[in-house]
């Protein structure tokens, strides 16, 4: 099948998809749905009109480039950022095309709805979102360095998180884990990574953090806090059902979970020696007996969720079952 991948380039995620794509036999040409460079970052913020102008003649090139591609299946990572007029110039080049669409967004942080009629097929990681619209529910997955991961906790009560510093209510979470953390005799190693909008932000809000970082973390060095670690600390960054990355990558590489998602609980991967809710109120007395119990089953690795399985359900325009519908 000849594949016509356009997505938002996010931490090599995209170009792992379309990598396994191609592992399934399937012939893939990528482009990236917004370019991040700085000056298109600058335009974003300072001059929005200009930045939708340079964005829509990013999309038009595209189609410029592949207008006598003739794909069997135009498939987009997220779609709110390109024009009703570029999609139906698309649909024209592309007649005989399934058109996919696969969104890691809520529609509560990034609204679709409107560009959802120009597609075949619908995909969302967001269980309600897929409920309430009759999309199908598909939630992301595990790429490859995430499987197979060896097993080195010497310290049961260890506990690592990495991942952006979005808002002011994720620090405070991440924070007061910390000290919780300080005071019961647990390892909370946590990698923050924060921007200087998000630091004015905090100092807005009279808040003096500490232990944030700059950019991304040393592929390393995160493979040393996984390998180490018995849990990770998820705190999902919006108002969304839909589980993080961090959910699966640790899942399938065997560890323990400690988030504040309550929908996990109707999960079938979900148990309570392996995942831990936290409940609304912030409260963490749970934790430590919570590390502390093995798992029943410490051999499990979950391939429903590897970016394998993932690229197969995009290709064939499948999902998993849903435990939004009649779930709570």
């Amino acid at each position: 099948m000849k594949i016509l991948m356009i997505a938002l380039h996010y931490h090599g995620y995209t170009e792992a998809i379309a990598d396994e794509l191609r592992a399934l036999g399937h012939e893939v040409r990528l482009h990236d749905l917004q370019p991040r460079t700085l000056p298109m970052k600058v335009l974003r913020v300072a001059a929005p009109r200009l930045w939708q102008s340079r964005l829509d003649k990013h999309h038009a090139r595209i189609l410029k480039l592949e207008r006598d591609y003739d794909a069997d299946l135009v498939l987009f990572i997220q779609a709110h950022q390109i024009s009703d007029a570029n999609l139906k110039d698309l649909r024209v080049a592309n007649p005989k095309a399934r058109f996919a669409l696969y969104n890691w967004d809520s529609i509560a942080n990034h609204d679709y709805l409107d560009r959802a009629p120009h597609f075949d097929t619908v995909q969302t990681f967001d269980p309600v979102d897929a409920a309430e619209h009759g999309f199908l529910y598909l939630p992301l997955f595990a790429s490859r360095r995430f499987q197979n991961v060896p097993n080195k906790v010497t310290n049961p009560r260890s506990v690592y998180f990495v991942g952006n510093i979005v808002n002011p209510k994720r620090y405070l979470a991440l924070d007061a884990f910390r000290k919780f953390s300080a005071d019961h005799g647990i390892v909370f190693t946590p990698y923050m990574a924060c921007t200087p909008l998000v630091r004015r932000w905090l100092a807005k809000e009279k808040i003096s953090p500490v232990g944030l970082s700059s950019g991304s973390i040393d592929a390393g060095e995160f493979r040393r806090l996984l390998e180490h670690s018995n849990a990770v600390f998820d705190f999902a960054n919006h108002a969304q059902t839909g589980y993080t990355m961090r959910i699966f990558e640790n899942l399938c590489a065997g560890k323990k979970i400690i988030t504040n998602n309550r929908r996990i609980e109707h999960e079938p991967f979900y148990s309570s020696d392996r995942i831990l809710v936290l409940p609304e109120n912030g409260n963490f007395s749970e934790v430590p007996e919570f590390l502390d119990i093995e798992l029943n089953h410490p051999e499990e690795t979950f391939p429903d969720y590897t970016i394998q399985v993932f690229a197969a359900h995009l290709a064939n325009g499948t999902g998993h079952a849903n435990p939004a519908v009649g779930g709570t």
